[in-house]
């Protein structure tokens, strides 16, 4: 039997946090959900049915933390659906759930197979529809700047894509796929976790430096008059030695005036 090394992080998961925590950077105040149980109504079924899409995005309903399901028929269908393909659940996904979405008015769904195995057998790792509830069509592939293909969302204005993650330090394991989500107005991948700390972390730096530098600047400037302070206070007080020395030399002046004005008078009394 040969050990196969596993990923160091699932997947499934991998793909699921990335796309929930990057589509909720990107549109502040909407709903993004992750896991969160969606129910909706079906022709002929009594009831709402229930599922859950892996990451879903509700373009007009305002973001609720509290939320714990999500209700279609009252507050509109998902604008985009992620799901990424598991060994158990891939038939279900590219299947029933696809059906439902589209049934329902969900305009885009992306599908991901993180370990590119292939198991729906589109030779894809990465690809979805544009839909409505008479017909599916392909979602555009497009290149990125770096050369690299992608999957257009029109819905998200992003684009999805594929990325090996496989660290030099590790050449010999087996690591899954990554998603990434491309922003085209800013011609930058949307940052994951690693990616954000590490330039919070940058900009933290750069701001030390900066109120390092400031601190010297304001230090040199500070030293000018400081010594200026300084030759002004002892100019200061050579200026109140020489009044002090004044007043000195006239009290002993008149004290002298004094003495000879008592002798001349005594010299007259003789």
């Amino acid at each position: 039997m040969v050990d196969v090394p596993t990923p160091v992080q699932p997947p499934h998961a991998n793909a699921t946090i990335y796309s929930h925590l990057a589509l909720m950077y990107h549109f502040p105040g909407v709903e993004v959900g992750q896991d969160l149980m969606m129910r909706f109504s079906e022709p002929g079924v009594v009831g709402q049915s229930r599922l859950a899409p892996d990451v879903f995005v509700a373009l007009k309903v305002p973001r609720h933390g509290g939320r714990c399901d999500y209700d279609a028929d009252r507050l509109g269908p998902p604008d985009f659906v992620l799901e990424v393909l598991s060994a158990s659940t891939w038939k279900h996904d590219v299947g029933r759930k696809l059906d439902c979405y589209q049934q329902i008015g969900v305009r885009e769904c992306l599908l991901f197979d993180a370990a590119g195995e292939d198991r729906a057998g589109t030779g894809k790792a990465l690809w979805g529809f544009a839909m409505t509830p008479e017909r599916r069509e392909p979602l555009a592939e497009v290149e990125l700047p770096n050369g690299d293909r992608g999957v257009a969302s029109a819905v998200l204005g992003l684009v999805a894509h594929v990325v090996q993650r496989t660290p030099p330090s590790a050449p010999d394991e087996i690591w899954a796929l990554a998603m990434r989500w491309h922003d085209p107005a800013t011609g930058a991948d949307i940052p994951d976790y690693d990616e954000a700390l590490a330039t919070a972390q940058a900009a933290r730096a750069r701001a030390e430096a900066a109120r390092t530098r400031a601190d010297v600047a304001r230090r040199g400037l500070q030293a000018p008059r400081i010594r200026a302070d300084a030759e002004s206070a002892r100019a200061d007080a050579e200026i109140a030695r020489a009044d002090a020395a004044r007043r000195e030399t006239q009290a002993a002046r008149r004290r002298i005036a004094e003495l000879e004005e008592q002798i001349r008078l005594m010299g007259e009394g003789d």
